[in-house]
Formats: structure tokens, C-alpha cells, sequence
């Protein structure tokens, strides 16, 4: 009875021993063929260049060759587009398996400031600071008046400190100044000089220094001679010169 049972511990050993050593080959098997089979059945593509895509266009370019685009998140860019892609993992031409993400940054478009205020500059000024703080010229409004002798911004729309995203266009009214007048330029000959003087004055233009001269056929201060010459067409604010009998 003793034999007996040693021989079944034997056997029971030397069954397990057996079925460790083919557990062993079983690993060795699975490791060298059934997983590199699992690990690497995706196929190696090189990573396209997404760029200037949306994610949505990138996704569907990409499902030929079952890679999924997935945006992480966006960023302000000056120029970019709002959802256009700016950067990427992998970057173009990295090699990557089917099957895997490539994780992409977009833009959130220009980033906002405050509309900088422009009334009281000139037309060039205006435009470089619209320059500086990455706003554009918008229509620009030309408005003459009388009052003003050099162009200059009256108003913008928007108004000066709206927050507003960079690159958007700032409408302008320019004032300019009104054309100048043009008269017909009055006859002052035989006319006492007191009066063209107020005349002159009337008509917006400027006397010069009165020149005097003698004459023995003329009254004392009677206008004889004028510049411009009469009828012709002046503009306000021009200057008038006089040549009137001495006293």
C-alpha cells in the first residue's frame, strides 16, 4: 500500500511538471506570433499635413486611411480663421498606426481688444494706429465743412474702447475742408476808399496795404486802379490790392 501511493505522488509530479513545460511552449507561442500579430496588424501611414483644415474636413479626409482627428483646443491667431487647425501631434510626415489619433490645436479667431479712439487724427494717423492695434479701415465718409481747414476723424464706428475682436474693420467720417468759394470780383474804380474797403471785407477777402498816388483829375481817396481786375473770379479770402488818388 505504501509503494502504491508513492508511485501516484510520483505520477502526480511528474504530471505537473508536464503541464508546466507545455504551458511554457504555449507562452512562447502566443508571445512570439499571437501578439506581435495583435500589437502590430495596424498598418504604418505617414501623418498628413491638417493645416489650414477644419477638424470636421480633416476627419473626413482622414477615414481612408482610419485615423481619427480629435481637437484638444483652440487658440487665438491674428490671421487664422475661426475652427482651422494651427498645429498637430503628430506633425506632418510622422509615421503613425491606423487606428490612432492625431490631436490638433485650432483658432478662435483674432483676439478681442479695445476699439483704440481715433477722433481728432488725421487720415494717416488714424490708419496707422488702426495698423498698430491690428484693427482695419473701414468705409471711409467724407464730410466737407467750412470749419475745418485740415482732414480729420469727427466720428468711427465703433465707438472708441468696444471690446472687439482683432482685424474687424473701423468705419470712419472724415471731415474735410469745403471747397473755397469762387466771386466775381467787384468793380472798385471811382469808388471811395472807405467803402471798398467794407466791400472787400463783405466778400470775405483780404486788403493788401493801400497804395497811394497823385493825381490832379481824381478826389483824394478815390480807388483808381484794382488787383485783381474786375469780373474775374476769385476765390474767399484772397488777397485784394488797391491803388487809390493820395490826398
Amino acid at each position: 500500500m505504501t509503494r502504491a501511493r508513492g508511485m501516484k505522488v510520483w505520477e502526480f509530479l511528474l504530471l505537473v511538471v508536464g503541464l508546466m513545460a507545455i504551458a511554457g511552449v504555449l507562452l512562447v507561442a502566443v508571445n512570439f506570433t499571437v501578439l506581435p500579430r495583435i500589437v502590430h496588424r495596424n498598418t504604418v501611414v505617414v501623418t498628413p499635413d491638417l493645416q489650414g483644415m477644419t477638424v470636421e474636413g480633416a476627419n473626413l479626409t482622414m477615414s481612408g486611411q482610419g485615423l481619427l482627428v480629435e481637437e484638444t483646443r483652440q487658440r487665438a491667431h491674428p490671421s487664422v480663421p475661426v475652427g482651422m487647425i494651427l498645429e498637430q501631434v503628430p506633425g506632418p510626415g510622422s509615421p503613425i498606426r491606423s487606428g490612432r489619433r492625431i490631436r490638433v490645436i485650432t483658432s478662435s479667431g483674432p483676439p478681442a481688444g479695445g476699439v483704440p479712439d481715433l477722433a481728432g487724427l488725421n487720415f494717416r494717423q488714424a490708419e496707422i494706429t488702426l495698423q498698430r492695434e491690428n484693427f482695419r479701415l473701414g468705409r471711409v465718409l467724407r464730410l466737407r465743412r467750412v470749419d475745418i481747414t485740415t482732414p480729420t476723424v469727427l466720428f468711427q464706428n465703433p465707438p472708441a474702447g468696444r471690446e472687439m475682436r482683432k482685424g474687424r474693420p473701423v468705419d470712419l467720417v472724415l471731415g474735410e475742408p469745403a471747397p473755397p468759394q469762387l466771386l466775381c470780383m467787384p468793380d472798385l474804380r471811382g469808388v471811395p476808399l472807405y467803402l471798398a474797403r467794407q466791400r472787400v471785407a463783405d466778400a470775405g477777402c483780404v486788403l493788401a496795404p493801400v497804395t497811394y498816388e497823385r493825381t490832379d483829375d481824381r478826389a483824394a481817396n478815390l480807388v483808381l486802379r484794382q488787383q485783381p481786375a474786375p469780373g474775374r473770379r476769385i476765390r474767399k479770402g484772397e488777397r485784394i490790392e488797391l491803388v487809390a488818388a493820395s490826398p
